[in-house]
């Protein structure tokens, strides 16, 4: 069956069929052999003679109804995530449910795809069935997990988003009294990946940070129960403490190296990297291959070593230590729970979070870089990480690309006077304190107009902002929803169309605030006090402005307000960002890149000093 097996994998299915019928022919008891065959209709689009082909194996041996709804998860599981399928997945595992409408295994996966699909509501749907019918702890955290990361993503029902979030937390505290060592691989994962809502929802490092740093804690002690066993004795692979001339071994691990804001900002890092005095290696993680992705290309380019890597927590780690990397960097936190899993193994001496979601709370990872401005002064006392804090900036570019407006005035029926304000982020960052203050600055500021862009579900984000609008006596005619453009450097461009960016709170731009400052537009942010709350102020810091930096809802309002109103003040704001490109830490990424270098000579030398 190998020749079938392969013709199925490379996707010719009426060829592969051929070869199932004849195999069945010759061995009709082997069950394998129909549910392929099953599958090659299916992906033909033969429905129906797909459910009868499943149908001979199931007539007769009931028994093998659980066998095959496994088989049917295990492969949907598969095809997503390795071909990016997900519109077949999701009809192989409705298939599933029809034979075992409460299988939670076959229901998780359901609502998984439907979120990776942006279907918000058949997320929720099949996600809160999936939360009834669950028994164990790290199974209804997950449940809750899908739906409030479907909600918000949609960007609008905050009511229950916020009961949603108490719930998880309270479920989170359980899980953390309980103190499982006995949890399954999988589940461990999806727990990791648990708490990504809390920045969203308040500023209140000191409570998120200590929940953080325990879930991480039972995590990792589960992780290495499992997995340590399966790696081997690791510890006797890390590199030895020495002070020879050899090159520090820096690896960098992430799945958002490429088109993605982690790589926009980090690729500039490789591209100044001091290869005499260090080898720089990278690990792709969840690489599809078949996507092309210049930055992707340019990082692997500027590294001396490179690996395209799956979804295997276990090839990872073992590639890891394979290369001896003497500092192993995390680019992701706790936005892939893969990730969190390798560096709960430890497989580097020292292991750092940078950029990402905040840190991990990980005990196996040793730092957490940050700068003088993203982090409170006593945010040490909350963090389970040291933190290392770089002389100016956490982050620098050299630039960004940036090519023609494809957005005008006129197309969106707004006067050539008029007062352009913008707020473009995700659903996440939605939060309706802030979009109350965004309103009152538009109510007070004449002839202005607020911009609405970024990833949500349209329908809901425009019937909120217009609620808000109403509430606060705001007509909605000034509101105008952008739809997302093809590329980056589009929308680069096409925030030129603002005279001020309006900012989000408890979670802050980062990307999108270093590409506002790039382009030279006035901005208003609110500071905070988690990292979160905290991006646009280091930056706005870094480039040399104050201007719109506000420390409270009044003077989030204030600033708003003045800058709109205030034309020689945008121009002041405009000449010092244009200057600034010339002097200021944000915007040189090799004096960061020798920063950067220097804090891992540091970390290693530390290292070689502890013994």
């Amino acid at each position: 069956m190998d020749k079938a097996n392969q013709l199925f994998i490379s996707g010719q299915y009426s060829e592969a069929a051929i070869l199932y019928e004849e195999a069945i022919a010759l061995e009709s008891d082997v069950k394998s052999n129909y549910w392929y065959l099953s599958l090659c209709f299916l992906l033909q689009g033969n429905l129906e003679e797909a459910q009868m082909t499943w149908w001979l194996t199931l007539e007769e041996e009931s028994a093998y109804t659980n066998e095959f709804t496994e088989f049917l998860r295990q492969f949907a599981t598969e095809f997503g995530h390795k071909l990016n399928r997900y519109d077949l997945s999701l009809q192989i595992l409705k298939v599933g449910i029809e034979l075992e409408p409460e299988n939670i295994h076959l229901l998780r996966d359901l609502a998984r795809f439907y979120r990776t699909r942006l279907q918000y509501s058949d997320c929720v749907d099949v996600a809160k069935k999936y939360l009834s019918l669950a028994q164990e702890l790290p199974d209804r955290i997950f449940a809750n997990h899908l739906i409030l990361h479907s909600l918000m993503t949609a960007g609008s029902q905050w009511e229950e988003i916020f009961s949603i979030g108490e719930n998880q937390i309270s479920l989170l505290r359980s899980l953390i009294a309980e103190n499982p060592v006995s949890i399954e691989p999988a589940a461990i994962n999806r727990l990791f990946c648990s708490t990504f809502f809390l920045a969203y929802l308040k500023d209140d490092p000191v409570n998120n940070r200590l929940l953080q740093n325990d879930l991480a804690r039972v995590c990792q002690n589960n992780v290495r129960l499992h997995r340590e066993n399966q790696v081997g004795t690791y510890k006797s692979l890390l590199p030895a403490k020495d002070r020879s001339n050899q090159k520090l071994r820096i690896g960098y691990l992430s799945h958002c190296l490429g088109k993605n804001s982690v790589g926009w900002l980090s690729r500039w890092i490789f591209e100044h990297h001091d290869h005499e005095k260090f080898s720089i290696h990278t690990y792709f993680v969840l690489d599809k291959s078949n996507v092309v992705d210049g930055v992707k290309d340019a990082i692997a380019e500027n590294s001396d070593k490179s690996h395209r890597l799956g979804y295997d927590p276990l090839e990872i780690t073992q590639k890891i230590l394979e290369d001896e990397i003497n500092i192993l960097i995390d680019l992701d936190s706790i936005t892939l729970d893969v990730t969190c899993e390798v560096m709960a193994m430890k497989p580097a001496p020292i292991q750092l979070t940078w950029l990402g979601l905040d840190a991990s709370g990980i005990p196996a990872i040793d730092y957490f870089i940050a700068d003088p401005y993203v982090l409170p002064d006593n945010a040490q006392d909350y963090y389970s990480e040291k933190i290392w804090r770089l002389p100016n900036t956490y982050i620098a570019v050299d630039g960004f690309e940036v090519l023609f407006p494809t957005l005008h005035r006129d197309q969106l029926n707004i006067p050539e006077d008029a007062i352009v304000y913008l707020s473009a982020q995700t659903g996440y960052k939605r939060h309706p304190d802030m979009v109350r203050l965004q309103m009152r600055i538009i109510k007070s500021v004449p002839n202005s107009f607020l911009l609405i862009k970024g990833l949500s579900d349209q329908e809901s984000i425009q019937g909120f902002f217009r609620q808000i609008a109403i509430e606060e006596d705001v007509n909605s005619d000034r509101l105008r929803f952008l739809p997302m453009v093809g590329g980056e450097a589009e929308h680069r461009a096409n925030l030129d169309i603002a005279d001020v960016i309006l900012d989000t709170y408890p979670y802050n731009g980062a990307t999108t605030t270093m590409e506002t400052l790039w382009m030279c537009i006035p901005m208003v942010t609110k500071v905070g006090r988690q990292f979160a709350a905290r991006n646009s102020y280091t930056m706005m810091m870094n480039a040399g402005i104050t201007e719109g930096i506000a420390w409270n809802d009044a003077e989030y309002v204030e600033w708003g307000i003045r800058l709109g109103t205030d034309e020689n003040l945008r121009k002041q704001v405009f000449w010092k960002l244009k200057e600034s490109r010339k002097t200021s830490p944000l915007w040189n990424a090799k004096q960061f890149t020798k920063e950067m270098e220097s804090a891992y000579t540091q970390m290693w030398e530390t290292y070689v000093d502890s013994e």
